[in-house]
């Protein structure tokens, strides 16, 4: 293999090498806190309904607790929210009716997350007994949406700059190889006696 090709693979793989380096933190960086954000922003909206409904689950008003799960409904990514009594029996509930027939598991974190909703609730509890629990669930398509678009957009940009560094490889090389090449000339001279040799100044 000649030396450019040699210069060129070998800075076109420590660039790749940076890049898949550079790309992967960062991608992860925005994966954990996209992930953290949405954990936390779900259980203060539970934490919230959950003081919301209190007082109507304590006193059993049922018509209190439709009026509250509609009007928190209202959040375009809530796909549905109820609220149980102690026995776990459904006081009111609202929402997608598909997601409201499965089991109910909470999720810990976005990267257990397989259906597109992240799962989670709260406790109705007054003076340490607990009288309920809310149960809502989040859509995750957005977040998931946007780190797709932020990872082609990231594919394509280390893409671009690889060949931008193909490219300035191979100037590289062509210079470095049209050098060694003036030097071997040189050097073969000199074993042949032929002192008369002029090197441009710069080594250009």
């Amino acid at each position: 293999m000649s030396l450019r090709w040699k210069t060129i693979l070998g800075i076109a793989l420590i660039e790749a090498l940076l890049l898949i380096l550079l790309i992967t933190t960062a991608l992860e960086y925005m994966r954990s806190t996209n992930s953290e954000g949405l954990v936390k922003r779900a259980h203060t909206a539970a934490s919230l309904f959950a003081t919301t409904t209190k007082d109507a689950v304590l006193s059993y008003d049922l018509a209190s607790l439709d009026a509250f799960v509609t009007e928190v409904m209202g959040n375009p990514d809530l796909l549905y929210a109820r609220v149980l009594d102690s026995e776990g029996r459904v006081l009111a509930q609202g929402g997608d009716q598909a997601l409201l027939e499965k089991a109910f598991m909470a999720d810990h974190s976005m990267q257990i997350v397989k259906d597109g909703v992240f799962d989670t609730y709260a406790e109705i509890s007054e003076a340490g007994v607990i009288y309920g629990r809310v149960e809502i669930g989040l859509s995750t398509e957005e977040i998931v949406a946007a780190l797709n678009e932020i990872t082609q957009w990231s594919l394509l940009i280390a893409g671009a700059e690889m060949l931008l560094v193909a490219l300035f490889s191979y100037i590289l090389g062509a210079y470095l190889t049209r050098q060694l090449v003036g030097l071997q000339a040189a050097a073969r001279r000199i074993r042949e006696d032929d002192l008369d040799i002029r090197m441009p100044e710069g080594g250009a």
